[in-house]
């Protein structure tokens, strides 16, 4: 009764950060095609009060918006084929990580009842992971970090602050910013086109401070917290206690 109990906590939890999430992120309607097709143009005998007009009546975008869409639709695609690229790089070092048998993120469990998704678990994988360079060493190292924080149920929470909440947060967000572009920029508004580059340069901003956070809670661990519950968890309470605690990308 208690493991069901736990189970169902568990499930309201993630259900409760899935929530937060999406709100988060503004929806991008579709653009009815009928909406912005052109008229046939009556015939007017005066030319100069006919360009006057259409441009009044039409809504047709400037040359100068025309301008804008076109930078914002090449840096978006170009953004797309880099996370593409960059999601084929993942698979293939996270084959090679499960191969030589240090995966340990495939079967991590914050607390003893928590149910393992193989989607949620490769999200997480692919932050995690990659925001290690996928160095046996670091990623080893962070395994250890957790264990010591695992053997206080106080620390579950701070724990999946960084495993779901940001981890798997911020890959989710970024593969529906990914989505989005896949699906056809030309599909999006100029409105919408530019509030999708907006966001998605602040989700990889945030990935990055992710990675440089991670690597300075590694150095202080080797430096002197080793085996220090206590140290680590108000270290993770400083630093991974949501995205806007994690240390700047660069300083």
């Amino acid at each position: 009764m208690k493991k069901a109990k736990l189970n169902i906590i568990k499930i309201n939890i993630i259900a409760m950060i899935l929530t937060l999430i999406c709100t988060s992120c503004a929806p991008f309607s579709k653009i009815d095609p009928k909406a912005n097709a052109n008229t046939k143009p009556k015939k007017i005998t005066n030319p100069g009060e006919n360009t006057q007009n259409f441009e009044d009546k039409s809504g047709d975008l400037s040359t100068s918006d025309e301008k804008i869409m076109e930078t914002i639709a090449s840096e978006l695609k170009a953004i797309g084929k880099e996370l593409e690229d960059q999601k084929k790089e993942e698979n293939i070092q996270i084959a090679k990580i499960a191969k030589e048998k240090f995966d340990f993120l495939s079967t991590f469990k914050v607390g003893p009842y928590d149910l393992i998704d193989e989607d949620i678990q490769m999200k997480i994988k692919r932050t995690l992971y990659s925001s290690l360079d996928y160095k046996k060493e670091n990623i080893e190292k962070l395994k250890e970090i957790l264990e010591i924080l695992k053997k206080n149920s106080e620390h579950y929470n701070i724990i999946g602050r960084l495993i779901y909440h940001i981890s798997w947060g911020i890959q989710f967000q970024i593969e529906q910013n990914l989505e989005l572009i896949q699906n056809g920029v030309e599909n999006l508004s100029q409105e919408e086109s530019k509030s999708l580059l907006m966001q998605i340069k602040s989700n990889l901003e945030i990935k990055q401070r992710l990675k440089k956070t991670l690597n300075e809670t590694l150095k202080v661990y080797n430096q002197n917290t080793q085996d220090n519950e206590k140290i680590l968890a108000e270290h993770f309470n400083k630093y991974y206690k949501d995205f806007d605690t994690l240390k700047p990308a660069f300083y």
